[in-house]
């Protein structure tokens, strides 16, 4: 049986769904994949947490993968004596390196580099980009400015430094011990947080490889300076996830639709999934039902093409999260109908003499699927790069993915459309399997069906029309 509907639905997991109950709940409802922010927690609750949805999944009887999310660096301020501090627009208020208790005036900063990187006009956000400081002077390790935009200061709130080169790395000591760990409980992915660059890609897969692991790395694109760097981001990561929070305090705020279409169209072009995240059903955090404006937002991401969509707050620690689950589901199966297939021109580009054979097929497979109207498409492979490739023209029919690689149905997860079969051993007969797999055609269906020479030995070359 497929899962539905065909958008994948991330949740963290947190205090409000680590139940066992809750999480079968949530993954009967429609998850597909479990998030672990390593920003929070021991790594005795995670290895609790990885195992509890292991159980869980294993009770359902539904494939569920694990990704784990990377804190990067940390740039926050320090602890306040009284708070919240409420800052006022035109008065002064400093950034300085150093262990002390802020106030109204003062407060300390865990980015050491501050006072390195910022220069006298710079624009500081704290309080994901509420409250605006702009540097007027840096002296020895005091960054001294004055309010542009005021409100209400926490202590340890976040630090954002729009189009400002920090000179660290994206890949900090911290995330390799999470790194280490989160391979050694065997997580299918992990998402890399702050990147910049291509290079900050790299050197997270470099050391994932030199522990012998090979997890799926998921670039999170929330600084400014990762969209102009976007193109070889993407051919250095397995997927992207358009981080919307941090994303929308780098950029104006007007700007972060159109940045949203552009990076997921970017991804489909790539056949790498996108995942959209960030208050998706933020107000279900205390409310069991939505916003009108965020069932629409939610719609309008599976329509620009994102493969998965993902609860952060809503299923961590909210009041709801088998009802955030759920309500996710149903705005996807409702809007998946409406989504159009696409045959981008830059697909079309690489279809010349040097396209290699699976993208000549899978635009084969797109076309001959509009004309036929096929039941379903069989796709036995060793990595999931051919599912993947017919994915991205998001076609009207559910993709089959075969293989005898576990960890590849595992990454399959993350697909739009696909589902994924663990089979052992190779079908004697592919005409008895596909009828297997899709007896609810009925008889006078087809099925479209496309392998390599041999199941996982690489090279698509056969293109086949199974008649049910």
């Amino acid at each position: 049986m497929r899962e539905t509907p065909k958008t994948k639905i991330i949740c963290t997991i947190g205090p409000a769904s680590q139940a066992p109950e809750i999480l079968e709940q949530m993954i009967a409802a429609g998850m597909t994949v479990a998030r672990l922010n390593f920003a929070h927690g021991s790594f005795d609750d995670h290895a609790a947490t990885i195992a509890a949805i292991r159980s869980a999944a294993r009770a359902v009887g539904r494939r569920v993968a694990i990704l784990a999310d990377l804190p990067g660096p940390k740039l926050r301020i320090g602890s306040l004596a009284e708070q919240p501090v409420e800052l006022q627009r035109g008065q002064r208020f400093t950034l300085s390196v150093g262990e002390f208790t802020g106030d109204a005036t003062r407060a300390s900063t865990t980015f050491e580099r501050l006072p390195q990187v910022v220069r006298p006009g710079n624009t500081i956000f704290l309080n994901d980009g509420l409250i605006q400081l702009l540097v007027d002077e840096v002296r020895s390790n005091d960054v001294h400015c004055t309010v542009a935009v005021g409100g209400p200061l926490l202590s340890q709130k976040g630090i954002n430094l729009p189009d400002v080169d920090l000179g660290i790395s994206a890949f900090t000591a911290r995330d390799r011990e999470c790194l280490e760990f989160a391979l050694s409980q065997g997580v299918d992915a992990v998402s890399q947080s702050f990147v910049q660059n291509a290079e900050d890609v790299t050197a997270v897969r470099e050391a994932a490889r030199a522990w012998g692991g090979e997890p799926m790395i998921f670039a999170k694109i929330e600084r400014s300076r990762a969209l102009g760097e976007i193109g070889r981001i993407l051919e250095a990561c397995d997927g992207i996830m358009v981080a919307r929070g941090d994303l929308g305090v780098e950029i104006p705020i007007e700007r972060i639709a159109v940045a949203q279409k552009e990076l997921i169209r970017k991804a489909n072009q790539r056949a790498k999934p996108a995942i959209t995240a960030t208050q998706m059903l933020l107000s279900m955090v205390a409310n069991r039902r939505p916003t009108r404006a965020e069932v629409t937002d939610v719609a309008n991401a599976i329509l620009d093409g994102t493969d998965c969509v993902m609860l952060s707050e809503e299923s961590a620690m909210g009041a709801y999260p088998v009802d955030a689950v759920r309500m996710l589901a149903r705005i996807a199966s409702e809007t998946e109908p409406q989504v159009q297939p696409r045959f981008h021109p830059e697909l079309r580009q690489e279809l010349g003499k040097d396209a290699d054979d699976q993208t000549l097929v899978a635009a084969s497979v797109a076309h001959i699927a509009e004309l036929i109207e096929p039941a379903g498409i069989l796709v036995p492979t060793k990595t999931g790069s051919t599912p993947r490739k017919i994915a991205a023209y998001r076609l009207p029919v559910w993709v089959t993915a075969v293989s005898r690689f576990e960890k590849t149905c595992q990454e399959l997860q993350f697909c739009y459309g696909v589902h994924a079969i663990h089979q052992t051993e190779r079908p004697a007969d592919w005409q008895t399997f596909a009828r297997s797999c899709f007896a609810d055609a009925g008889a006078g269906a087809r099925v479209l069906m496309t392998e390599g020479t041999a199941m996982g030995t690489g090279g698509t070359n056969r293109l086949e029309i199974i008649d049910l």
